[in-house]
């Protein structure tokens, strides 16, 4: 059933329910994904996933209902079912059923070809020959994956708003586990489809595999320090939250109140961008069906806004930012970034070390979910990666514990690299570059 006869149904039968706002919101998947292990196909799956949530309000009270059954009985009993949560969740959030905006910028992603079993099965077992192929010292536990998805999404509402958009995404992945002696280690890569060069993939992963073998220690102390572009990106998905507008507003981000005022060094810039060349997956409205936008979340140092939805923006007394957005269809609304993108600075990988003189260039950080209190901003991470000796690579370095403050850091940046670098495509991602730390708390032996 697509998603015009969804509409027509549900429609119809809010229209019996005697209802005057509310909407719906339909999200639906066609993904494959192939995975090899040690030279064989491990795993291969392909399907559809997805379904379609309702949304209403009963005297000023907000239900909802969805489901992944997309019969007409399913779908009739969804009005109901949400009309009976509304008597029952107990919340002072008013929602807010938009119109829709007067224009929509046009996704600049072109949209990817998704590709078949062969092609999957190719990818992998390919990647798995580079990997093996590219070290003697690779071992048992290497793996390697590929796949895509297409995902549709459409919005209508009461108010008169309906909007759709297809999007889609490719991966490429792989790991290489090496071995000497006793000592083990791993190193990453990721890419798209269709796989242009398995060989330049896989000795990447290798070669940085190869680089942690024969780690030593870190003596403790206070340390200037160079985040690697990976980890930049790991730290800011572990506090993203803070520049939620909703958090603020319940006190759960020290940035409350903060906008207008610096915020971190005036090197460093922080973009939200729906747009990012990067990121195949693009979306041209949120998940209320407000026109998204780029913005400077931070400029030079200064915090210019927080994020937010329609509810969230009128509680504030502010302009909603078009970050509304949903994990799946039947998740409720939160608040979250698109492309959350650190600029890139003046400085090549290689000018930053020389900039950083001696120091620790961080490569891993492990368990940073566990370690990081997202509301007070104070981490504490098991880390690992290279000592710096004269803005050189020295040796390499393992279980060393990096402490700070989130908030801190933004101030400490020193020097932003201009390698920005993003992981895989999503709906809400982070693309960032190395960047310089100073007077970091390291506990080592």
């Amino acid at each position: 059933m697509n998603f015009e006869q969804i509409k027509k149904i549900l429609f119809r039968e809010a229209k019996k329910a005697g209802l005057s706002e509310f909407d719906v919101y339909f999200r639906m998947s066609s993904e494959s994904a192939a995975e090899a292990l040690n030279r064989e196909l491990s795993s291969f799956s392909s399907g559809t996933v997805g379904g379609v949530s309702f949304r209403c309000t009963v005297d000023g009270r907000l239900g909802s209902a969805a489901t992944q059954c997309l019969q007409e009985a399913e779908l009739c009993a969804l009005v109901p079912r949400a009309v009976a949560n509304a008597t029952v969740i107990d919340t002072d959030e008013q929602p807010i059923f938009f119109e829709g905006s007067a224009h929509y910028q046009a996704p600049t992603a072109v949209l990817p070809d998704i590709p078949d079993a062969a092609e999957l099965r190719r990818a992998v077992l390919a990647l798995q020959e580079e990997l093996y192929a590219a070290s003697d010292r690779v071992t048992d536990g290497t793996s390697s994956a590929a796949g895509g998805a297409m995902t549709e999404v459409s919005i209508a509402n009461s108010k008169g708003l309906l909007l759709s958009h297809r999007m889609g995404m490719t991966y490429t992945y792989a790991e290489a586990v090496v071995k000497e002696g006793e000592e083990a280690a791993y190193g990453t890569s990721f890419g798209k489809m269709p796989l242009s060069d398995a060989c330049a993939l896989s000795h990447k992963a290798v070669d940085e595999a190869l680089s942690k073998l024969g780690a030593g220690n870190v003596k403790t102390g206070k340390y200037d320090v160079i985040f690697s572009a990976r980890q930049v990106r790991t730290l800011l998905a572990a506090f993203s939250g803070v520049f939620s507008g909703k958090n603020a507003l319940l006190g759960l981000s020290l940035l409350r109140g903060k906008e207008g005022s610096a915020v971190a060094a005036p090197c460093l810039s922080l973009v939200d961008d729906p747009f990012y060349a990067e990121n195949t997956v693009q979306l041209p409205f949120d998940a209320e069906g407000v026109a998204v936008f780029e913005k400077k979340v931070i400029d030079k140092g200064v915090l210019q806004t927080l994020l937010y939805d329609l509810t969230t923006a009128k509680k504030a007394g502010c302009a909603t930012t078009g970050n509304a957005q949903r994990g799946s269809y039947a998740d409720p609304i939160s608040i979250a970034p698109y492309c959350l993108r650190v600029e890139g600075g003046v400085y090549t990988p290689e000018e930053l070390r020389a900039r950083l003189g001696d120091g620790l260039y961080i490569t891993e950080l492990k368990g940073l979910h566990a370690g990081a209190d997202a509301v007070t901003g104070d981490f504490s991470i098991e880390s690992a990666g290279f000592l710096v000796k004269n803005g050189a690579l020295a040796a390499p370095v393992h279980s060393f514990t990096v402490a700070g403050n989130f908030f801190e850091l933004l101030r400490a940046v020193d020097g932003v690299a201009d390698n920005v670098e993003m992981g895989m495509s999503s709906l809400s991602c982070i693309a960032a570059p190395d960047l310089l730390v100073r007077g970091l708390s390291v506990a080592g032996e």
